[in-house]
């Protein structure tokens, strides 16, 4: 629903300064706990308006430039290992890093004859009050400054990261603490522990047929599915926990995607699909790898959330 409003604000941005600019959303689907999308939504809005205000030119100046007239603003979320990055990024004029030095230099932020690397320099416009724009225009207005949307960013533990190709565009990274998300998984047990497997990752779950079943030198085990051959990931084995079933053909394989392969992981039962909250996790578990998180279910049981990309990585990185 945040990202919704974002096409209106786009649409309505663009007609008030005479641009073009077209919204692509990716990852709408990632689900964020509705606290922090009440903390995030104003800075979302204001890095939109930058963006669009800033960022886009009009679309002469985008024709001289050999762009297309009309400007492009992708808004992006994913969850990535312990983190939901979201991104903000724009096809427009990137940031002026010598507009920005030299009104750091007038401010006092550094001194005229220090070095400072492109991205320390772009952090500094996140310092109260900093703008390099004089004209204040109807859009971007003298609202909320990127210092506020840093404070609410930090407020939530999370981080802000500016990266910019002059001419090209911006593209502002926002990580936030998973601690906060809510996912939508199946639930899967394997010997007495449960693990959720989060479904933006999930394709199908099956019991194979013992004819699907193959070991092919060289490439390890395998399950057919259709015509294709996925990878069996033994999750038992990574995780150093004791299975009921050994045999695929007695178990149950959850198909999962994963940088455009696919992967059969073994569980012994599916328990049901459960939206879940994620817990970060302490001590000795918090750098657990192919885990995103716990959390704590229906039945008030602790369960382990598998993160599908640390598990596949862990997983080929077993094979060399």
């Amino acid at each position: 629903a945040t990202f919704q409003k974002m096409i209106r604000l786009v649409r309505d941005l663009a007609k008030k300064s005479g641009k073009e600019v077209a919204l692509e959303m990716k990852g709408e689907e990632t689900e964020i706990d509705r606290n922090m999308v009440e903390e995030i939504y104003e800075p979302l809005v204001h890095m939109i308006r930058n963006s669009v205000d800033h960022g886009i030119e009009p679309p002469e100046e985008r024709g001289q430039a050999g762009k297309t007239a009309v400007g492009m603003v992708v808004l992006s979320a994913e969850q990535r290992g312990h983190d939901i990055v979201i991104e903000i990024q724009d096809d427009g004029k990137g940031l002026d890093a010598a507009r920005i030095r030299s009104k750091a230099i007038e401010r006092g932020l550094i001194s005229a004859d220090a070095p400072i690397e492109e991205e320390a320099l772009y952090q500094l416009i996140f310092h109260p009050g900093f703008s390099t724009k004089e004209v204040v225009t109807e859009v971007s207005g003298r609202g909320v400054g990127m210092d506020v949307v840093k404070t609410s960013i930090e407020k939530l533990r999370g981080k802000i990261e500016v990266s910019s190709v002059h001419g090209r565009g911006s593209r502002f990274q926002l990580r936030l603490p998973l601690t906060m998300a809510i996912i939508d998984g199946m639930v899967t047990q394997i010997g007495n522990e449960r693990y959720v497997v989060p479904t933006v990752a999930l394709k199908e779950s099956l019991r194979p047929e013992r004819e699907a079943y193959l070991t092919v030198q060289g490439r390890g085990e395998l399950i057919k599915v259709r015509d294709h051959l996925m990878p069996l990931i033994r999750l038992h084995q990574l995780f150093g926990v004791e299975p009921k079933q050994h045999n695929p053909w007695d178990a149950l394989v959850l198909v999962v995607g994963e940088n455009g392969s696919r992967y059969c992981l073994l569980v012994d039962e599916i328990l049901g699909r459960q939206e879940v909250v994620i817990k970060s996790l302490g001590g000795s578990m918090r750098n657990l790898v192919g885990v995103s998180g716990g959390a704590i279910l229906g039945d008030g049981r602790v369960a382990l959330i598998i993160d599908v990309k640390g598990v596949v990585n862990l997983f080929e990185g077993s094979k060399k």
